[in-house]
């Protein structure tokens, strides 16, 4: 069901709400923690590490209980790629607080959000789908990942070395920017069709 309406049962409704919602608390306290640790003990990573578990959770929670119920609304599909955006943006910006990926990276985030946004922008305005794309899937799962792989770099950089920030900052910089062509190519092809 996609309408405006709050669809029943409620409280099935609110608990996806609350999935999707949840993300974006978790991700600040993740990224006040980061910006002001100065200790990187095995308790702490961890700690880390299942904030952005829960972060990353909560995002499969919400889709998976929407389609279970069929609780699917104009709402939900607009809230959604909304708190992804902003948790994983706030999750970023505190990694990079850290020393974990260069600044780069949330800025990198943050053009290619706000470029897919105003793609869906136009792809509404001419009646074309905005659902997700596979690029943006893909992005998604390289970004998730990969706030797990780069929390654990400070028990790890004696043997790797600081080097691996660098590199994985670049890949998830070039992941991310990548996944906007598809959106932009769709939002260029609707603006520049031909009007029948």
């Amino acid at each position: 069901m996609i309408n405006g309406n709050i669809p029943q049962p409620k409280g099935i409704f609110l608990l996806v709400q609350f999935f999707t919602v949840v993300r974006i608390p978790l991700a600040i306290l993740l990224a006040l923690l980061l910006a002001y640790t100065d200790k990187w003990s095995y308790f702490n990573v961890l700690s880390y590490a299942g904030l952005i578990g829960l972060i990353e959770i909560s995002d499969l929670l919400d889709g998976h209980f929407a389609r279970k119920y069929r609780i699917v609304t104009e709402w939900g599909a607009m809230l959604d790629p909304y708190a992804d955006s902003v948790s994983r943006l706030i999750t970023y910006w505190g990694l990079a607080m850290a020393g974990l990926v260069i600044p780069l990276v949330p800025l990198a985030m943050a053009l290619r959000d706000i470029t897919v946004a105003y793609c869906r922008i136009t792809l509404t305005r001419f009646g074309k789908t905005v659902s997700a794309k596979r690029s943006g899937k893909i992005k998604a799962i390289f970004q998730g990942v990969g706030a797990v792989i780069i929390i654990f770099g400070p028990l790890h950089w004696s043997f790797t070395g600081k080097w691996t920030v660098d590199a994985l900052s670049w890949l998830i910089i070039g992941v991310t920017l990548i996944s906007a062509i598809e959106y932009a190519a769709g939002a260029i092809s609707a603006a520049t069709a031909p009007k029948s």
